[in-house]
């Protein structure tokens, strides 16, 4: 006698469970509707198979209710395993994850007005609906929560197979290797880039450890839509990024102010970035060549922070960074070991002789770019000459020293702005 009112109320529970099973088509019908109608990411949608695809949604989670209530068991997440596919879906329609969310709330709104409809038409039924309240929030508790955690599983793996993707392109032009592959194609594709394209290609690192990857990406994609208006490829390969952008203007300066703008950026996140521009290069063959000459003007940065076009180079400056030991073999005994003494102390005189240089060859303004008095650059000047046995007033000569200075400088103890 005591169990008969709990058997009575779980038999109409399983009949009201019935009645929402037979519904569910038409429930979840109304329910895509509304969200298309209601969240402008979907109402905006070109996907002509959306809506069914959020029928469909709601008519798995509409039963996941239906067979929760027939049970009297909260559902678990095993109830939720399409969820995933349906989050990848999302993702893959351009579908932020808040208007995702909201649809979810949308349908669950639907689904208990479903329910009270169905009181409405059978009364004896009241008090079972009254109680499915808690499987219906038991529905919504852990099928917003496994449905955020799918969205973003389905976009970090959407993610790591557009990087992929991006490595596996830019591995093939470093190579030399023409795209053949339909995913690789479109990939060139989606960055704006083709076989004939003008290419700008960009090295760079970060100069100390603990420089975000994804932050790096997201400043360097963000500035290429904002300055190229095409993003270009960027990839990642042993520590290094290596970015591949269209030259839409025929030169290197609109990619030169779009990753200055990333290297601002990211300074203002603490992370530093050296990198190095190449020229403008036709065509994607040449992606290689372009390549080489990006990590050339990088090492003109000697590691240290900042953003160096190969075109901020002199002809002659460029020659200088193809040091061979054959050129180091051609210095004369005498400058060689008063570059390398220099080196070892504190560069007086190799920065008097450049400061020298710049002022073509005025030692009264190259004490004042120095902040010394005049006779102390003459003193310094004449010393250079003493040591070296050159004559500091011919052009050749102090251009003989400059080359010495340059060759015989490691990149580390170079000063970026020489």
């Amino acid at each position: 006698m005591v169990d008969r009112p709990h058997s009575d109320a779980q038999n109409l529970t399983r009949e009201l469970a019935r009645h929402v099973e037979d519904a569910v088509h038409d429930v979840a019908a109304l329910a895509a509707t509304r969200i298309c109608q209601q969240v402008p990411s979907y109402r905006n949608n070109s996907d002509p198979g959306l809506r069914e695809d959020v029928a469909a949604h709601c008519r798995d989670v509409f039963d996941t209710f239906a067979h929760s209530l027939a049970r009297d068991e909260f559902p678990s997440r095993d109830d939720y395993r399409v969820t995933g596919n349906h989050a990848l879906r999302r993702v893959t329609q351009s579908i932020p994850l808040a208007d995702f969310l909201q649809a979810f709330r949308i349908s669950q709104l639907t689904l208990w007005e479903s329910v009270l409809d169905i009181a409405r038409k059978h009364p004896d039924l009241q008090a079972a609906a009254t109680d499915s309240v808690r499987f219906i929030m038991g529905v919504i508790e852990a099928g917003s929560t496994i449905a955020a955690e799918g969205y973003l599983e389905a976009q970090q793996f959407l993610l790591a197979d557009a990087a992929r993707a991006a490595r596996d392109l830019v591995d093939d032009l470093l190579a030399g290797r023409t795209p053949t592959v339909a995913s690789r194609q479109a990939t060139l594709r989606t960055a704006g880039l083709d076989l004939g394209s003008k290419v700008v290609v960009a090295s760079g690192f970060a100069t100390q450890d603990g420089g975000s990857r994804q932050a790096i990406v997201r400043a360097l994609g963000a500035a290429g839509a904002d300055h190229t208006r095409a993003r270009g490829l960027i990839a990642f390969r042993h520590g290094e990024f290596i970015g591949i952008f269209p030259a839409e203007e025929g030169n290197s300066e609109a990619v030169t102010r779009s990753l200055t703008h990333a290297f601002d950026t990211l300074r203002a996140e603490r992370i530093e970035l050296t990198i190095g521009i190449s020229t403008v290069h036709l065509g994607l063959e040449a992606v290689p060549l372009a390549y080489s000459e990006a990590v050339t003007a990088r090492e003109q940065l000697s590691d240290q922070p900042g953003v160096k076009p190969l075109s901020d180079l002199t002809t002659f400056e460029y020659l200088l960074t193809k040091r061979d030991e054959t050129a180091r073999r051609l210095i004369d005994p005498a400058v060689r070991r008063f570059v390398e003494d220099d080196l070892a102390a504190d560069r007086v005189y190799i920065d008097t002789l450049e400061a020298y240089a710049k002022a073509n060859l005025n030692a009264k303004a190259a004490a004042e770019t120095l902040y010394v008095h005049g006779n102390t650059a003459y003193h310094r000047l004449d010393r250079i000459a003493e040591r070296t046995g050159k004559d500091l007033r011919r052009f050749d000569d102090v251009l003989d020293l400059l080359v010495a200075v340059k060759l015989l400088t490691p990149h580390a103890q170079r000063h970026p702005s020489a």
